[in-house]
């Protein structure tokens, strides 16, 4: 099956390069920009092209990786061209198959296909791939075509319902994104003790990294430490006192968070005081 690219951008270039690597066959690309096209192209060995009906012409899969406000546009621009035996997915974590469809039926070899990794660069992150999962989500008819399809990739493999989309999409997002937040955070409370830039960046990296590699070698209860752990009440007056005033809700929904986490490692202690300590 010869797979073409609608979207040269950073989730395109990645997958291309990586399927190409996997040994399946790419086309080549089409984008609003034919210069993305062709850098694109160049990158993964394959055909830059000027009219995405010469692209449909030369593939039997079409792979949407435009942003998810552009697929529906997309999907319009194909549903004028004759795609009827064509497979057609695109790579958005939230939004389903059920975006192709014309006239509330879905196109019958309509899918998504998401991988769980936070893609930031063109033409570096295909180096990583082989140790991405991805979640597939189609009719069920047709999920045993589309794994034996992807069976090269080598790659962990789960078949998501469409209606778990939005929830599966947000917990990508708390445990990608949303940790750049908590991350600017404690970047911003360590500027406010006056500490050298460059001391502190030195200073939180390897604190950061260590945790998140303790987390996923030993999972989120046996990795707990800290004082919410040890139910020291003290510190966590401490912080809460110190903590700007914006910041305190925050501090204490995670704390109780964890404070339940807590619970589970130690179902013998009693967190009764410090629960009352993060009550709003």
């Amino acid at each position: 099956m010869i797979i073409g690219f609608i979207g040269a951008g950073k989730v395109g270039c990645t997958l291309a390069k990586y399927f190409s690597l996997c040994g399946m066959s790419i086309a080549g690309f089409y984008s609003r920009s034919y210069e993305h096209a062709k850098e694109a192209s160049d990158f993964t060995h394959s055909q830059a092209y000027a009219s995405l009906a010469d692209l449909v012409n030369d593939c039997d899969c079409l792979l949407v990786t435009v942003s998810d406000s552009q697929i529906a546009t997309v999907w319009q621009e194909l549903c004028q061209l004759p795609i009827a035996n064509k497979w057609i997915g695109h790579c958005s974590g939230l939004l389903t198959s059920h975006i192709f469809s014309q006239h509330k039926i879905v196109h019958p070899f309509a899918f998504s296909l998401h991988p769980l990794y936070a893609i930031y660069d063109r033409f570096e992150c295909y180096t990583a791939m082989s140790g991405v999962s991805f979640t597939l989500e189609a009719n069920e008819s047709i999920i045993p075509q589309l794994k034996n399809f992807f069976v090269s990739l080598k790659n962990p493999l789960a078949i998501l319902p469409a209606n778990k989309k939005p929830l599966y999409h947000a917990a990508c997002v708390m445990l990608s994104n949303q940790v750049i937040a908590l991350v600017q955070i404690g970047v911003d409370l360590l500027d406010q003790c006056g500490l050298d830039t460059e001391f502190s960046e030195q200073a939180w990296h390897p604190l950061f990294l260590g945790n998140a590699k303790n987390i996923c070698k030993v999972g989120v209860i046996n990795a707990l430490t800290g004082p919410i752990e040890r139910g020291d009440i003290e510190v966590i007056k401490q912080h809460i006192m110190a903590m700007p005033s914006e910041l305190k809700p925050i501090y204490q929904q995670l704390s109780a968070i964890l404070l339940n986490i807590s619970r589970t490692k130690h179902p013998n202690k009693d967190y009764r005081q410090l629960e009352l300590e993060l009550l709003p």
